[in-house]
């Protein structure tokens, strides 16, 4: 991997990763606390063009021992060109109370999402593109009382970078390394029409199992923008995904 490029595209993860605005820096608290995703990934082919797509992350604060989020969400991916990917699918998400400021119920997700993916190559690295709109409704867990659900929409964008480490293999297997970001940007509500809320940059490498299996293991670092208590909230995350096809 040419080793100038691939810093060359990490700076510039950096600077697309705000941890907080420059106008919050005096008004807003920043806190910064440990999480782990654990997460399944599957994908199996119906046709030489569709597939049905899985999705399944166990999101805990800190290693392991207190809930964050539990997210499951299935989908069909359409194959327009082999670089052309359209799909969309639901979603289920379970939100706990976390972290230093816990929100104050539990909170239950149903979400529609549709995405384009577009893949090309660069200096021997692979380049994913990943556009995404989601449709959320957002309901609390109250123990007494009517629950009242909001509706939401979002758009996000993620860029990742590949590429095989030529140093490192398992077997016949490539050892891959990665780097990413994704913004996620409300949409019509709240104080903006659209504005960012959340930011996730990573990286890590991706380890061959079997043929058809890898395991991905990462750091991200996400900031999350929680406008009612003015805090910048910033998790240092481990990221473990197994990823089958």
């Amino acid at each position: 991997m040419p080793k100038r490029l691939f810093a060359s595209l990490l700076v510039l993860l950096l600077l697309l990763s705000p941890t907080r605005s420059q106008s919050q820096t005096n008004r807003w608290q920043t806190i910064e606390q440990p999480a782990a995703w654990y997460s399944l990934v599957v994908e199996r082919p119906l046709t030489d063009r569709v597939s049905l797509w899985f999705d399944g992350q166990w999101r805990r604060s800190g290693l392991i021992d207190n809930p964050q989020q539990l997210l499951v969400r299935p989908g069909v991916m359409f194959m327009l060109t082999p670089s052309v990917r359209v799909g969309g699918g639901y979603a289920w998400v379970a939100t706990a109370p976390y972290g230093e400021t816990p929100s104050l119920t539990p909170l239950r997700e149903h979400r529609a999402w549709q995405q384009l993916s577009l893949t090309h190559r660069a200096a021997g690295l692979g380049i994913s593109h990943r556009y995404r709109w989601e449709q959320r409704w957002l309901t609390p867990v109250r123990d007494s009382g009517a629950a009242v659900t909001s509706y939401q929409q979002r758009a996000r964008y993620l860029v990742r970078v590949q590429g095989v480490l030529p140093r490192l293999r398992l077997g016949e297997g490539e050892v891959t390394g990665f780097v990413w970001n994704e913004v996620l940007l409300p949409v019509g509500h709240g104080d903006a029409l659209i504005r960012l809320t959340q930011n996730r940059l990573g990286g890590g490498i991706g380890v061959p199992l079997f043929p058809r299996n890898r395991i991905e293991v990462g750091y991200m670092h996400l900031w999350n923008s929680l406008t009612a208590s003015r805090v910048n909230e910033i998790n240092h995350t481990l990221v473990l995904s197994w990823l089958v096809k």
